[in-house]
């Protein structure tokens, strides 16, 4: 367990990936800070310029940004996922065992993260990851059609069947702990805006545990895009696409205007026919990471974009520092136990907060990074992951 599997402090890394995962994070910044850290009932002007800009933001958070920023993160989650297994074994070293401690190191930064924001994804991804441990060496035609099954959504095709009487019932609730099904405490906005930091962390990892599960396992379909995200991850990574992308520039422009056109599609006719929206969201919003995927790939192989570049692959490499330090920045702001002040933050001025703090983190993160191999939480994990402190100051070289 204690074999290091690079000679160097930091492998190398592709500088796309990291771009990608960089605008991912920021994609979640701004949907959680539009939703006010998850404070929903919030009154703002519904008058003059200010609604204006909010109904501007309300539209580009609905159609550009919620629900699709987390598939990214997904998809390269299981890219990383394979590139990680892949350099071990290229060295002899059968990386899998680690990896699913690296992945139950990532729980426990969920579960810090939790008592700060109960939307926190890394203890999803930290249980997921388990599921794609086994499926390293599986035959890409079984991935392929595993990653079929879970984007057809099993759990909507259920609650479809069921509600055309052809297959009985099975209420999903009545498996959920009583205290969450049963609960009859105050409000989730109560607690965040006038709750103790303490109040908030119990409220999260009980209350807002189990009902985010819940969320994922059920009515979202988050579970299975998750889990189709992860697979198809690993099958780019194995055909080491993102390795000489130059070779597949054609395949990336037939994705960017297919994923368009597919996402613009889906959308026209689950406006249509209201009954279809929660296959075809779900369908629409993969389509539309495509798209976006492929257009930035595209986007940053013709055009220069040095200073932008750097310091995206900045927060790239940060993603984890960067991720856990958003949702401390904007619960002080916005919750009870910090300024209080969700109420007082319209959508349009939550979109600017989290622009601007993304900025900042980014330089904070090329700035760091200059005399620091990782970031901060990533130098922890990969710490933890390694059994061994590893090297951290560039000075020290």
């Amino acid at each position: 367990m204690c074999t290091t599997i690079s000679s160097s402090p930091v492998p190398n890394r592709i500088s796309i990936l990291d771009v990608l995962r960089a605008l991912a994070l920021l994609g979640i910044v701004i949907v959680h800070a539009h939703d006010h850290f998850n404070i929903y009932e919030l009154s703002f002007a519904t008058e003059g310029w200010q609604s204006l800009a909010n109904s501007i933001v309300n539209w580009c958070y609905n159609y550009l940004f919620v629900g699709k920023a987390f598939l990214i993160f997904s998809f390269l989650f299981g890219v990383s996922f394979f590139i990680q297994l892949d350099r071990s074994e290229q060295k002899g070293i059968d990386f899998r065992k680690r990896f699913m401690w690296r992945l139950v190191l990532l729980c426990g930064f969920g579960l810090i993260h939790s008592c700060f924001y109960d939307g926190d994804i890394l203890l999803i991804f930290g249980i997921l990851g388990f599921f794609i441990v086994p499926l390293f060496h599986c035959p890409s035609r079984w991935l392929i059609i595993m990653a079929i099954i879970c984007f057809l959504q099993p759990v909507a095709i259920y609650d479809t069947l069921v509600q055309h009487g052809i297959l009985p019932d099975c209420p999903h609730s009545s498996a959920w702990p009583i205290y969450v099904t049963n609960y009859t405490g105050p409000s989730r906005d109560e607690v965040y805006m006038t709750g103790t930091w303490w109040e908030v962390a119990r409220f999260n990892l009980y209350i807002g545990f189990w009902g985010k599960w819940h969320y994922i396992l059920t009515s979202s379909g988050r579970l299975w895009q998750t889990l189709g995200l992860f697979i198809v991850g690993l099958l780019v990574g194995r055909s080491r696409y993102f390795e000489n992308i130059p070779r597949h520039l054609t395949l990336t422009k037939k994705l960017l205007i297919y994923g368009i056109v597919t996402h613009l599609v889906l959308v026209g006719i689950a406006a249509y026919y209201p009954a279809t929206q929660r296959f075809l969201q779900c369908w629409g919003n993969l389509a539309f990471g495509i798209s976006f995927v492929a257009g930035i790939i595209l986007i940053f192989h013709y055009f220069k974009l040095s200073h932008i570049k750097d310091l995206l692959c900045a927060v790239g490499k940060c993603t984890l520092s960067c991720y856990v330090t958003q949702s401390i920045i904007f619960t002080t702001l916005f919750f009870g136990w910090g300024f209080g002040l969700a109420a007082y933050v319209a959508p349009w001025l939550c979109i600017v907060l989290a622009l601007i703090i993304f900025c900042i983190q980014a330089t904070i993160a090329k700035l760091w990074l200059k005399h620091f191999y990782y970031g901060p939480l990533e130098w922890l994990w990969r710490s933890g992951t390694m059994q061994k402190w590893q090297k951290m100051s560039k000075l020290s070289a």
